[in-house]
């Protein structure tokens, strides 16, 4: 990576931006999930929202309040990589 000008983050948010649907993302407030991280790869099935994949999670706020909720966004990942 370093032999091309570029740092590793730059190296993982091309990678992310090439193999995401940066349209299609969903929006999520639960009870906190505080294992969970950025860039990380989940699946999320509501079938009356319609949604159904996997998605990476680009945003997440997380409470430090013992009654707080957590609010996450995820884009639609790549099924294939070619």
């Amino acid at each position: 990576v370093s032999t091309q000008g570029k740092s590793a983050k730059e190296a993982v948010d091309q990678l992310l931006y090439n193999h995401s649907y940066a349209l299609e993302s969903v929006s999520i407030t639960a009870i906190p999930i505080y294992y969970l991280e950025l860039n990380t790869r989940v699946n999320i099935h509501d079938e009356r929202a319609g949604i159904s994949g996997d998605y990476v999670v680009t945003k997440m706020t997380l409470p430090l309040t013992y009654n707080g909720t957590m609010s996450m966004t995820a884009t639609k990942a790549v099924d294939h990589i070619i």
